[in-house]
């Protein structure tokens, strides 16, 4: 029996999550698992570990006596360390593929991307009061990841060979799933920030969508950078509503 049947024997309906662990985040495993389905349910609802991963560091950085404002970006980098920089890395590969000419020398525009949102999220994230930093980031986890798998229900299978690394790709769901895994995503972002949770959840479908338009129109089709794009939108709204709400 090989080492992959040994695992799936041994974990049983959670070898989706194994696989899901390490195509999405920087978990290695004892065996290969790069062929395997990518569970879209799995792949939401590692967002929560990954947020509450993000809220301890922070918290932790809090107790050793550092600022709120500079604790809770030691949290947003954790947020981004736990998800091996797949949403930062997808957008910039993103941004420079639909860059109009990019430079030879120096990727500017993905750059001034990555600063760009980085110094939005930082920013943002100081108005959030510390017994709510649990909340956001596991909101922003989840609903990133959900605007991921949401964008692919919509849009054509992404190809084959956009699955070899780490990225958001999963197998496309039903529409039956999709309703599902929304409606998990939705309790888990209203409880961490009530009503405005719903609007923060309607903005990301809005955006993936029409970044999904933007991307059949431009590429032909989805592909992982553009999925980890969804992401990093979906982070953002996310922030951004709470911040406002």
């Amino acid at each position: 029996m090989s080492t992959r049947e040994v695992w799936q024997r041994r974990l049983g309906p959670l070898y989706g999550g194994a696989v899901a662990l390490v195509s999405s985040t920087p978990w290695r495993w004892p065996t290969d698992v790069a062929d395997d389905a990518r569970s879209p349910g799995w792949i939401v609802a590692l967002g929560v570990p990954i947020g509450l991963a993000a809220w301890l560091v922070a918290a932790l950085a809090r107790g050793a006596g550092l600022p709120d404002g500079v604790a809770v970006i030691f949290g947003l980098a954790m947020l981004t360390v736990a998800s091996a920089a797949i949403v930062e890395r997808g957008l910039g590969e993103q941004v420079l593929a639909w860059q109009e000419d990019p430079s030879p020398r120096l990727p500017v525009a993905p750059l001034l991307a990555l600063v760009f949102t980085t110094l939005i999220r930082a920013v943002a994230i100081q108005g959030i009061a510390y017994n709510k930093w649990w909340m956001v980031f596991v909101a922003m986890a989840v609903t990133g990841r959900w605007a991921a798998v949401f964008l692919q229900a919509l849009g054509d299978p992404v190809p084959p060979h956009d699955e070899a690394r780490r990225s958001l790709v999963a197998t496309q769901a039903p529409a039956w799933l999709t309703a599902a895994i929304s409606a998990g995503a939705a309790v888990i972002v209203v409880v961490a920030l009530g009503k405005a949770g719903v609007v923060a959840m309607a903005l990301s479908a809005i955006a993936a969508f029409l970044l999904g338009l933007e991307a059949q129109r431009r590429e032909g089709g989805l592909s992982a950078p553009v999925v980890a794009t969804a992401a990093a939108i979906g982070e953002m709204l996310v922030l951004l509503v709470a911040i406002t709400s």
